[in-house]
């Protein structure tokens, strides 16, 4: 899988369906079944995990220990997952719970995260990144911590 990359800005129709771009769709290995779990995400904005990470992501969070803040994650981020197979004109469809979670009514943002995609709304996104610190402050403190490589 070459990933998903690149940001893409589309509508919502009336029934929570939302197109994936051609892009991300040729990205898609064949174990993932052209399905996405689509859960909640930091920020509030939701995750669109191709089902093959999504096997992967839960096998890791299975691992942790179970302790009073892990268990709290599961339940609020299973609370809120669906899964969604792609239909005959690439698109997904969104729970209605999911597009209240993240805000989400007409319009809405993808933007590819090599294993996922997050999707948000688009005034939310524009306002997350407007309070965010700046890329080089975060590139550098990302560096020092060994997050990153020059």
């Amino acid at each position: 899988m070459s990933g998903f990359h690149g940001k893409f800005d589309y509508s919502v129709d009336n029934k929570g369906r939302v197109n994936i771009p051609a892009k991300f769709r040729k990205a898609l290995l064949p174990e993932a079944a052209e399905t996405f779990i689509i859960c909640r995400a930091p920020g509030g904005c939701l995750r669109a995990y191709p089902q093959n990470y999504w096997h992967l992501y839960v096998a890791e969070l299975n691992s942790r220990p179970e302790t009073p803040e892990t268990l709290r994650y599961k339940r609020q981020l299973y609370d809120t997952t669906a899964e969604s197979t792609l239909d005959a004109q690439g698109r997904i469809a969104l729970a209605a719970n999911q597009l209240g979670i993240a805000g989400i009514k007409s319009a809405i943002t993808l933007i590819g995260h090599e294993t996922h995609i997050e999707l948000w709304e688009p005034s939310r996104y524009a306002a997350y990144l407007e309070n965010d610190t700046d890329f080089d402050t975060i590139f550098f403190q990302s560096v020092q911590a060994g997050l990153l490589k020059k």
